[in-house]
Formats: C-alpha cells, structure tokens, sequence
C-alpha cells in the first residue's frame, strides 16, 4: 500500500499564471537534486504521472514547452473544474 501526494494549483483570477508556470519549471529542473538531496520521498516523484479527471494548466505546459502550451482551456463562467476533478477522482 502506498499513499499518493499531489500538488494541485489553481489560478482562480487568471492573475498568477506566470508563477505557477516558474515554480513547475522550478520543480522539474531540480527533481533529480531534491531527489538526491531532499527527502526521500522525492526519489518516487513522477512529474509525466497521469491524474484521471486533471490536465497539466497551459501556463505550466508553456513554462515546461510541451505541446499544446498555447492553448487556453475556455471555460465557461461559474464552472469549477478542480471541484468536478474532485467528484470525478472521488466517483460522484
């Protein structure tokens, strides 16, 4: 048995896309060192792990250049995509 850990962000006023672009890229440059480094938990991450229900944001593919980094997810308004990832995960 193991326990999962995820981090999640989101930018709910579209204000912080930039920093939470630069910390992924901060992360995903420095993974092998916080594996060697930090704790050893580190060791098991998985930046490319796919999570049913969840997409990689378009500011973090940009920071990272993969593909399909310029193209905004339109939404429409009063939708709360990390609550329907929740329920999604969750089975509700």
């Amino acid at each position: 048995m193991a326990v999962k850990s995820v981090l999640v962000s989101f930018d709910f006023r579209r204000k912080d896309c930039d920093t939470v672009g630069r910390f992924a890229r901060i992360v995903a440059d420095n993974v092998a060192w916080l594996g060697r480094n930090g704790h050893p938990k580190w060791r098991t991450v998985d930046l490319e792990y796919p999570l049913r229900g969840w997409e990689q944001h378009d500011c973090v593919r940009k920071q990272l250049g993969k593909p399909g980094a310029s193209q905004a997810v339109a939404r429409p308004a009063g939708v709360n995509p990390v609550m329907d990832a929740i329920k999604n995960i969750l089975g509700d």
